[in-house]
């Protein structure tokens, strides 16, 4: 009966102490020579990011999404201009804008290089 205790308290600290041990892992190494491999690189340090400026007269709130390369979404309710942060990376986009009062949409295409984008200004026409 003792040896069947010692036993069962060994394997109970062996099961303790392998929970607490790392698990092996298994990388493969990624070939740098491949052709067929796509790999974008940023150095947002480096990179100049644009900043969007709006001027929302339509009297609710302007949505602003631009799509292409990545994808940046905008919205603000104060009346007049807007500028956002500097959050837009260089790249060709499609910009939709929408507003809370109005039917339909605007569609812009742009070439973001840095700097600046800034858009007109809006308002709803209302029949």
């Amino acid at each position: 009966m003792k040896t069947l205790r010692l036993f069962t308290i060994i394997m109970l600290a062996g099961l303790v102490l392998s929970t607490w041990a790392p698990a092996p892992v298994y990388a493969k190494q990624a070939n740098t020579t491949s052709s067929s491999s796509n790999t974008l690189v940023v150095d947002l340090a480096k990179t100049k990011l644009a900043r969007l400026r709006v001027n929302n007269k339509t009297g609710g709130t302007l949505y602003v999404s631009f799509s292409g390369e990545r994808g940046y979404s905008f919205s603000t309710s104060n009346q007049g201009k807007t500028t956002f942060e500097s959050v837009i990376q260089p790249g060709k986009y499609t910009i939709t804008v929408t507003a809370s009062t109005c039917n339909g949409q605007l569609t812009f295409r742009r070439k973001v290089k840095g700097g600046t984008v800034s858009l007109p200004g809006f308002s709803c026409r209302h029949k």
